[in-house]
This record gives structure tokens, C-alpha cells and sequence, in this order.
């Protein structure tokens, strides 16, 4: 697909073209793109290149291999074999859309000059993207459909290096970023309320922790505004914190503090919301006798209000052991590892693909959106340990037969006429079955095809692929496997299947590389799992991390003694992406975005990070050894350039030659640059052990010379 970017680079005079490709309609671009229909691709009259999309293609179209060139090694600037003068650097080629200027290769600020600035300093439009997005210095770039249609059934289907970008449509209708969600206000009679439920739990907490009701409505504004972007399980335009249970309000309130910076007020919250929610467990789903909690409670005399009773329930799991996976004492991680197991127990006793009844209104659609989002979420939440701790998942994705969630736009309707404008809009959602088969088996049929999905859907099936691979990689360490390396055409198949996942993404109106775009952080989020994804082909992190150790040296020294990588093309395009997930900070400010911008994202962006940081190192151990046999591919050599620059660019005074000095400076510089994102600032410990770990990791490298 054609490469997009937010903001139009211009010369420096003409600073005003990006700050208005920042209020670009995106939407617009993705309803022409809906309504029209592909043209055969038209011949270029030259050739042209997109930037390090060129070095993708060029990773597998040019598989033969070439001396590095001296001057690489030896500290001066590059050249590459068929090349002209004008072409001298790795990445001089033309690029595609932004005739007549082309790109300087022998001055890094060209390459720095296509990464749009933020619009303002709270909303950064920018996201690490395994390409280079395009330039153009004279007018907005237009949505061309018949280069689109052209791009999605070559470049992308080939090469799988490409992940989707938006590009800025001509409209007069500015782009507006995501407005703050209102607050959720305690009054003195809800907070009375609690504590009135609170007195009917005095056997568990004789002196339960309340707090004010001011601290219990920052805290619940803080769960609005941190947790619920991410984890969108509560219906917010119709919640009424007066209909909903007593351990529900308290686990909100828990995960808030956390995004409030209040840190004790969240641990004393966390240990009468756990208290609350298991005895609440015991009493209603445990025991079913004459005495249970549904024959004394006239509150959940009807089936209905047992399954609502049930869902808040398993939100409340959800919740608190989104609190405690990710630290290792306050509160200790362990206690998340034995809550799935209830989430487990009342997802299959509720009926795992079962939903409330639906007679057309909005109020009854609301219901079973809410328990299919918060059933699909929590299957997601298990892949995610299953990612940190390499711990099985409770629900195998084979066990689903949902359909995946609605739109964003439909979730967020505040009230029924809206959400029927945008009902109509849209077509019905697949169940998760027929989209994950229709992503791994390219019927050409366009009936049985998958053409798009919601930011939640691509979001639910990213996991569902990694899950997959998980599995995979898991069944090749039993005996008789060597190695537990996956076998080209399994491999083959899952790009296959994360190229068609990025085609749908595309296709998405809402998706946007936008973190604080209007439809929520899920689209943004998603596309750091694609590339954990596609790393994950060429490499099994899942049994080399050891973060269950809580100890940066322990998990250092597991990464570099478990986890070996081998060069080859697959490598060199996973090694790109992760490049370029570190190019655009380094553009704005490592200490900037670190500061400002990173406590704001999911944490499994920094999952993700993680293993992008030490993929990239071990690669650049590889390819910086005096005689790399074999010789490095101009593809490699082209990769090696541009991550020299990138570091030169970052770390003032530097030269080629001192970090070509030996084959571990140059990653260990490299690894302390993505440290420095995940120790500036950070909610959860789990975030700063990731930055404190790959700081060890480089002591480590730095050790062996």
C-alpha cells in the first residue's frame, strides 16, 4: 500500500504546511478508499523508491551477496556497488511522491526532516514505523486509489516490511484530536453507598480503607482517562456508578490511582477491592447451596441480573489483576497468576461464546456488546502474560466463536439515535473464526474474504496470531524437534497472514498511528504486536526473558545466553523494523518522548520494545565483526548505515570509527537508547525493570571488550 504521513514536510520558511497536514481529515481518505473501486496500476515514467521500503524490497528481491564496502568499516562514508555519485550514501535513491526534491543520502537531516513534529505537545502524531515514510516539499499529498490498490497487491503481500500508515486527505474538515473523556464524580450518597455494601464484608475487612469522595472520583477519572483508552470494557455513555457493584467501583478506583500517581492510595484500594471481589466469589459463584448468595440476595433473583452480576465480576478480575501483573511485591505479581483462574472459572461458567439476548434496542445491544468486549479483552489480557511470563493461556483462541467488536464510533454513540446513524453505516462484524481463516487462507473468492475490521477486532486477532506462534514455537522445543526454529513454510504462512492483517488495518477508518487519535490508542497499539510478531518468526523470546525473576541482571544475562539469531533476509527485515521503532524518537528526543509521551502508552508497547532493542543488537553483533562471513548483503549494509547515522544523530561527537571499533559498541549504545525510554518515567514496575534490563544487557556487551 502507498506509504502516508501525517504532516507535509516542508522547506523551513514554510513551517505553517505541517502544522495544517496535522488537521487533515484522515477519515476522508479511508471513505474514498471504501467507495473506489481498484484500477490496474499505471507504469511509472521512472523508477521510483519509498524510502527503506526500497531496502525491504530489496531485502528479497536482490538475494545475492556483496562485499561490504571498505569505507563502511573503516569509518567513512558508504558506497555500494552499481551505484552512481549522486546515489553515493545507502539511501539516496529517489522517493516516491515528492518530485523534484530527492533524497540527500549523504545528509541524515533529510532522512530526519520526513518525521512530522508533534502538532502540540500533548499529541504527538507519530508512531516507530518499519519504513520510511515518504517526503514532499511542495503541495498535501492526495489519496490515489489506483497507486493504493497497486501497492496492496505487490509490495505489502511480497515483503511484509511495510506496516500500514494513513495518509492525509485534501478536506476542509479539520482533524480533530481525541477530546478528554468527562469526569466520573462520587457523590456523598454514592459514597455512602459503599460504605453501607462495605459493612456487609466486615468478616474479610473489619476496618475497610474509604476514601473521600473527592480522592474516589480522581481516582475513578484517572481509570477513565489511563486504563479505559486501552481496555474500552465499560460502556461509559450509559454507566451509573449508583447500578454497579460495590468490588467493580473499587477495582476502578484502584487501577485510577495508579494513573493518578498515587501509588499507596491504589495499594490500600487494591487490598479491600481484592478482599471484596473474592468474597463476593465465594459467596455467589462458589456455593450454591439453600444459603448461596443468590437464594439471600433478591438483587440477583433473575437470570439477567446474575449474568450483569457475573460480567462485573470478571471486569473487576480484570481490573485488579491489571494492577498486580506488573509488580513484584506492591502488589506481588504471583496474585494475578491465581486470579486468571477465577477469570478462567466464570468466563466458561457464563458460557465462553454465549450473549445476552438482543430485541433491537440499544439498551439490549449495549449488553451483549459489553460482555462480548470484556470476553474478548480478557482472552487478550491472557496472551499478554502468556507474552511477559511464558506462561500457557487459559483460553486457546480455537475455543472462541464471537463475533469481533463493533466500531469505536458505534461503542462511544451517546445516545440510541447516534448509535443507529452508525449501525447503519457499517456492515455486520465476522466472527473471529471465519476473519482468522480468511487472514491465513487468501481465498481469492472476495465473498469469503476478510476486507476489514474494527481497531478492536485487528487488535483481538494480532493476539490470536502470536498466541498461534507462541503454540507453535512451544510444541518445537519437545524431543525429537531440532531446535525450535519454525519451518519456512509455517513461517511463510504467518507473514502471509500478518500482511493480510495489515492490508485490513488499512482499510480500517478508524485505524490511525495516532496514540491520542479520536477513535482511541487500540489501532497504534496493535501495530507494535505486529512487529513483536513478526520478530517472534525469527527469533523465541517467549523462554529466553525471565521476567518472573524480577532481577535486570538475570533477565540480561538470560537474553544474551538463551536467545541466538542468524542472519538471513528474514532477519535483516526484522532487524528493519526494529530500526525504525527507535528512529522517530530519536528524531523528537530520546529524554523527550521518554519524559512526555511513553508513560501514556499501553505497556505493551514496551513489551514489545523490548524484544525490538535486543533483536536489533544481537543482529548488529553479527554484522559488525571484522570479517562477517558471509560477507554482508547490501541490504545489511544499507540497514548498518542507517543505524550508524541514527546513533550519530543521537549521541553528539561520535564517529564511525570509534563505534565500528568492535562488534558489541555499536549495539550496546544502540540498546541504551531504547533503555532510556522505559526508565525516565513510568506507572508500572514492570516498564522500568524492561528499561533496567536492557541497561544490563548493555553492561553486558560492553564487558566482553
Amino acid at each position: 500500500m502507498s506509504q502516508v504521513v501525517y504532516a507535509t514536510v516542508c522547506p523551513k520558511p514554510r513551517i505553517y504546511g505541517v502544522a495544517l497536514m496535522f488537521e487533515r481529515d484522515l477519515l476522508a481518505r479511508h471513505e474514498r478508499l471504501a467507495h473506489s473501486s481498484p484500477a490496474p496500476a499505471s507504469t511509472p515514467s521512472r523508477p521510483v523508491y519509498d524510502g527503506l521500503d526500497m531496502l525491504a524490497t530489496a531485502v528479497t528481491d536482490h538475494p545475492s551477496v556483496h562485499e561490504p564496502p571498505p569505507s563502511l568499516l573503516s569509518g567513512s562514508p558508504a558506497t555500494f556497488p552499481s551505484q552512481t555519485p549522486a546515489e553515493a550514501s545507502g539511501f539516496s535513491e529517489p522517493f516516491t511522491g515528492f518530485a523534484p526534491a530527492a533524497y540527500d543520502g549523504d545528509d541524515f537531516t533529510s532522512f530526519l526532516d520526513s518525521i512530522p513534529l508533534p502538532s502540540h505537545p500533548y499529541s504527538p502524531s507519530y508512531q516507530p514505523l518499519p519504513l520510511f515514510p515518504p517526503f514532499h516539499f511542495d503541495a498535501a499529498p492526495v489519496y490515489d486509489a489506483e497507486k493504493d490498490a497497486a501497492a496492496a497487491s505487490s509490495i505489502l503481500p511480497r515483503h511484509g516490511t511495510q506496516i500500514p500508515s494513513l495518509q492525509a486527505e485534501e478536506s476542509t474538515t479539520p482533524r480533530l484530536a481525541r477530546q478528554p473523556k468527562s469526569s466520573l464524580s462520587v457523590t456523598t450518597q454514592c459514597r455512602e453507598r459503599i460504605g453501607a455494601l462495605l459493612a456487609g464484608y466486615e468478616n474479610v475487612i473489619p476496618n475497610p480503607f474509604i476514601p473521600s469522595r473527592h480522592v474516589l472520583s480522581r481516582c475513578l477519572t484517572g481509570y477513565l482517562t489511563g486504563y479505559h483508552e486501552h481496555y474500552p470494557v465499560l460502556h461509559m455513555p450509559t454507566l451509573n456508578l449508583d447500578n454497579k457493584s460495590l468490588h467493580l467501583i473499587l477495582s476502578m478506583a484502584t487501577l485510577g490511582a495508579r494513573y493518578c500517581r498515587e501509588p499507596d492510595t491504589s495499594i490500600a484500594l487494591y487490598q479491600v477491592a481484592k478482599a471484596v471481589t473474592m468474597e463476593h466469589i465465594r459467596r455467589e459463584f462458589q456455593w450454591t447451596g439453600p444459603d448461596s448468595g443468590f437464594a439471600r440476595n433478591p438483587r440477583l433473583a433473575s437470570a439477567a441480573a446474575r449474568e450483569q452480576d457475573r460480567l462485573e465480576t470478571l471486569q473487576a478480575l480484570l481490573m485488579l489483576t491489571s494492577v498486580s501483573s506488573w509488580h513484584e511485591h506492591d502488589p506481588p505479581y504471583d496474585e494475578s497468576l491465581y486470579m486468571r483462574s477465577y477469570m478462567e472459572t466464570l468466563l466458561r461458567q457464563g458460557g465462553l461464546n454465549t450473549l445476552p439476548a438482543q430485541d433491537g434496542t440499544w439498551e439490549s445491544w449495549v449488553r451483549s456488546e459489553e460482555h462480548k468486549r470484556t470476553k474478548l479483552i480478557t482472552l487478550c489480557y491472557f496472551n499478554i502474560q502468556t507474552i511477559v511470563f511464558d506462561v500457557p493461556p487459559m483460553i486457546l483462541t480455537e475455543e472462541c466463536t464471537l463475533d469481533l467488536p463493533c466500531t469505536e464510533k458505534e461503542w462511544q454513540a451517546t445516545t440510541a439515535t447516534q448509535w443507529m446513524d452508525e449501525r447503519s453505516q457499517t456492515k455486520r462484524e465476522p466472527k473471529l473464526q471465519d476473519a482468522l481463516a480468511s487472514l491465513f487462507t487468501h481465498s481469492p473468492d472476495t465473498k469469503d474474504r476478510l476486507e476489514s475490521f474494527t481497531s478492536l477486532g485487528g487488535y483481538v486477532l494480532i493476539h490470536a496470531i502470536i498466541q498461534n506462534i507462541w503454540l507453535m514455537q512451544k510444541a518445537r522445543r519437545l524431543p525429537g524437534f531440532r531446535g525450535n526454529s519454525l519451518s519456512a513454510a509455517e513461517v511463510s504462512s504467518l507473514e502471509l497472514a500478518l500482511e493480510r492483517w495489515c492490508q485490513c488495518w488499512e482499510l480500517n477508518r478508524e485505524s490511525s498511528i495516532d496514540p491520542f487519535n479520536p477513535h482511541g490508542p487500540i489501532s497504534f497499539t496493535s501495530t507494535a504486536l505486529l512487529r513483536l510478531a513478526y520478530i517472534r518468526l525469527n527469533a523465541d523470546f517467549s523462554s529466553a526473558r525471565r521476567f518472573q525473576t524480577w532481577d535486570p541482571e538475570q533477565i540480561a544475562r538470560s537474553l544474551k545466553d538463551n536467545l541466538c539469531v542468524e542472519r538471513s533476509d528474514r532477519l535483516t527485515r526484522a532487524a528493519l523494523h526494529c530500526a525504525h521503532a527507535l528512529s522517530t524518537p530519536i528524531k523528537l528526543g530520546i529524554n523527550y518522548v521518554a519524559h512526555t509521551q511513553v508513560v501514556s502508552w499501553s505497556l505493551q508497547y514496551a513489551l514489545c520494545s523490548l524484544e525490538c532493542a535486543v533483536l536489533l543488537a544481537k543482529w548488529l553483533q553479527s554484522a559488525t565483526v571484522a570479517t562477517p562471513s558471509p560477507s554482508l548483503t547490501e541490504q545489511e549494509s544499507k540497514l548498518l548505515e542507517f543505524v550508524i547515522e541514527m546513533v550519530m544523530e543521537a549521541r553528539h561527537g561520535v564517529s564511525r570509527e570509534w563505534l565500528l571499533a568492535n562488534n558489541t559498541r555499536l549495539s550496546a549504545i544502540v540498546t541504551r537508547l531504547w533503555a532510556r525510554l522505559f526508565t525516565a518515567d513510568w506507572i508500572w514496575e514492570l516498564v522500568e525493570l524492561i528499561g533496567r534490563s536492557l541497561n544490563s544487557y548493555a553492561d553486558i556487551m560492553e564487558k566482553e571488550y
